[in-house]
């Protein structure tokens, strides 16, 4: 039985304001008592990690225990970042895309071991018939970039990308045997899929059945009348010089996913376009606020602890227990990561900097930003940010906060 009920915005644990705020760095919201550290390592994110603004929102245990943002949403403007604001959040939205999927699947629309092609005929060309939905979830299918030369405009069409998709055969490479992650090509195929088996797109399937039901303020794209509610990124340290190698490759495969188009010009930030907002690009461009995001994942932290066969919020204890078991762990052979991926397509347990341990399902965003359940605390967090960072040492600013709350977690008894 699917409840439509939601978590409350308000919660019994104690909350006592922030100090008040001069949108320059100090941090405005609330935290509960005990969860103090989460703020100061808020206001050292905004005084010496390089923060231009951003917002953290976690939950344990049914209750909003964080719900803090600073700094500025535009540097240009001055605009300071406010409750509202949203940013968007990059491959973040993956875990999203994942857990729409979820969502049809409870429903009984696919399921992950099907083939694609089931769904979706002309998929099958090429030698992909026997591709399942969970091998493209995964990034095990051999597809993660499209071989026709494309544009900047171009990947913001997502049914042009489809067919583009079903016109290809997968990677020959050897390199294509394990995990071969790509920006783009996943999300495409889960909204094709969906947009077959259900007619509507995944952005509407999405704000009809998660987002509104649930009162969340995120979505695939965004209404270009709200556009002013989004944060302008802009690049941080050393963010450009990580993906050179990328860019600049003569590698066949290389070229393939990083370079057609390239995500990350080092002319424009291309993603502060008013195309790349409204348009729908499932992987890629989810836009939402810390608290809509953080409130999801509590939603399926709760789902995951209840016991078979008990009633749920959004997706039953079996269902979600499929799409997040571990099924495949490699290491991606052009970008040297390590990723673990669950069938829905989660990263699991490869939060920031290994910050939290366990069994935490999500998935991460490119610039910094970190979105995820960890049932085992009772958790749901976001952090969302405006200024894009190198992954690494350079940035310790989700890293900071999630062992700052997973450190209150512990102590008042997780």
């Amino acid at each position: 039985m699917l409840l439509m009920t939601t978590l409350p915005e308000t919660t019994a644990h104690d909350v006592r304001p922030a100090p008040p705020a001069d949108h320059g760095r100090a941090v405005e919201g609330h935290v509960s008592e005990g969860f103090e550290e989460v703020r100061e390592e808020f206001e050292r994110n905004l005084r010496e990690r390089d923060e231009l603004g951003g917002a953290f929102c976690a939950w344990w245990r049914g209750g909003k225990v964080v719900d803090i943002w600073g700094g500025v949403a535009d540097s240009g403007t001055g605009r300071p970042w406010e409750p509202g604001t949203k940013s968007l959040i990059f491959s973040g939205s993956k875990g999203i895309v994942a857990i729409t999927l979820l969502v049809a699947v409870q429903k009984g629309l696919v399921d992950f071991d099907a083939p694609v092609a089931h769904y979706w005929p002309e998929f099958g060309r090429h030698g992909k018939d026997r591709i399942t939905l969970r091998q493209v979830m995964s990034y095990t299918a051999g597809l993660p970039g499209i071989r026709v030369p494309l544009g900047q405009d171009d990947i913001t069409d997502p049914v042009a990308m489809a067919r583009l998709i079903a016109e290809q055969a997968p990677e020959e490479d050897e390199r294509a045997g394990g995990i071969l992650y790509g920006p783009y090509t996943a999300g495409w195929v889960a909204g094709e899929v969906l947009r077959r088996v259900d007619g509507r797109t995944i952005d509407r399937f999405f704000a009809e059945e998660i987002a509104g039901p649930h009162g969340l303020d995120m979505s695939y794209g965004i209404p270009a009348e709200r556009a002013g509610e989004v944060a302008q990124l802009e690049y941080g340290a050393h963010f450009l010089e990580q993906y050179t190698g990328f860019f600049t490759s003569d590698d066949p495969m290389t070229q393939r996913i990083w370079q057609n188009p390239i995500p990350f010009p080092h002319e424009e930030m291309v993603w502060n376009r008013p195309e790349r907002r409204t348009s729908l690009m499932p992987a890629a461009n989810v836009i939402g606020t810390a608290r809509a995001i953080s409130r999801l994942y509590s939603i399926l932290a709760a789902d995951a602890t209840r016991a078979p066969g008990e009633e749920y919020t959004l997706v039953s204890r079996e269902v979600l227990d499929d799409g997040r078991r571990e099924y495949v762990r490699k290491t991606d052979p052009l970008i040297d990561i390590s990723m673990v991926y669950g069938g829905a397509g989660f990263r699991l347990r490869a939060t920031p900097r290994d910050s939290v341990d366990g069994d935490s399902f999500g998935h991460d965003g490119g610039g910094g930003s970190a979105h995820l359940a960890w049932p085992g605390a009772g958790v749901g967090v976001s952090y969302i940010t405006n200024r894009l960072i190198a992954v690494g040492p350079d940035d310790k600013r989700a890293s900071s906060l999630l062992k700052a709350l997973a450190r209150a977690v512990s102590r008042l008894g997780a």
